[in-house]
């Protein structure tokens, strides 16, 4: 576990990232932390690389394989992103249950004279803090390895680093770029399946089979080909945009100005927030207008192929009679 109990008598290690109290028990959330390096970290950064932080961490003075007196000082600020995601991601995921007694005599809440329970509206942003800040310290501890993968070579075993590194939007960072999600990890997860959807139906379909598949095996390697490098924004774009247009039609997603959202927010007299879900007129309207500019997308990806098909040989564009083609996002229909 990458915090230790006896650097928390007092909260003390806990307490350079969330403001709990010093007289919290450090016991009542062991347990969470546990889980939340389960189904958080260890499948982010992969098992190996985990075990020899832990091993650095728990022992520092005995430096496992790997983890020398020049590189230590990364180490230790990776156990810092680490410990930053853990400690806000505990406290999302075991928020309901922390401030909880059970017993015999079934669940209580805890409560006494001078403190009391927060409103719901206080309890919603409180635990959509603590998420956002999770997830946010994950982009933040990935993109820290990725920047020092030399330091952390471990990370390429994981699952994750072979699944990102095979996507043509392989980050958060990369999708905020095209389309503001708030630079929200969590948003990013959600669409990444669709990421992928649109990759085997729609961009497979316009650059071909031989292309496509020098493009999955151009995006692996650590320098890729330049012509390749050159096709890759053009591919994102129309990528990204057809990805939250799926997601919209079987999620329900809504673009605020603070990024995308599954719900609606409505202001109460209180001054807080109720959720509510989105009409299906909504999730069409958005469906409809990032498809159209996915599609727009698509197209200048058509063009910028043909253009350059000395560069890329391997496209072969449409041919045939001009009355022919995909009447998507076209003014006149041809039957």
């Amino acid at each position: 576990m990458l915090f230790k109990p006896t650097l928390n008598v007092k909260m003390e290690e806990i307490r350079r990232y969330v403001p709990v109290s010093a007289a919290t028990s450090f016991g009542n959330i062991s347990a969470f932390i546990q889980s939340s390096e389960v189904n958080y970290i260890i499948p982010l950064i992969g098992y190996d690389l985990y075990t020899q932080v832990l091993a650095y961490y728990t022992t520092p003075a005995t430096l496992p394989d790997g983890v020398t007196e020049l590189n230590k000082s990364k180490f230790d600020t990776l156990i810092e992103y680490a410990q930053r995601a853990l400690i806000n991601l505990t406290y999302y995921s075991g928020f309901d249950f922390i401030n909880t007694i059970m017993n015999d005599a079934g669940f209580h809440r805890q409560e006494s004279d001078s403190e009391k329970g927060l409103y719901k509206y206080q309890e919603d942003a409180v635990k959509s803090g603590f998420r956002n800040n999770g997830f946010n310290a994950l982009d933040t501890m990935l993109g820290y390895i990725e920047s020092n993968i030399s330091t952390f070579p471990h990370f390429k075993t994981s699952a994750n680093y072979t699944l990102r590194r095979q996507s043509i939007i392989p980050n958060t960072q990369a999708f905020d770029a095209i389309f503001d999600i708030n630079n929200s990890r969590l948003v990013y997860l959600k669409v990444s399946r669709f990421i992928s959807q649109v990759e085997d139906f729609d961009i497979s379909a316009l650059l071909g089979g031989p292309l496509f598949a020098l493009v999955k095996t151009e995006i692996v390697k650590d320098e890729p080909d330049a012509k390749i490098r050159a096709l890759i924004p053009y591919l994102q774009r129309p990528l990204a945009y057809l990805a939250v247009s799926r997601a919209s039609f079987q999620l329900g997603m809504n673009v605020t100005d603070k990024g995308l959202f599954f719900e609606s927010q409505a202001s109460t007299l209180l001054n807080s927030a109720v959720s509510s879900p989105l009409t299906d007129q909504q999730y069409y309207n958005l469906a409809v207008k990032t498809e159209k500019t996915g599609n727009e997308y698509l197209e200048l990806l058509r063009g910028f192929l043909i253009a350059n098909k000395a560069d890329y040989p391997l496209y072969v564009s449409p041919g045939g009679s001009p009355l022919i083609r995909d009447n998507k996002t076209k003014n006149t229909t041809w039957v």
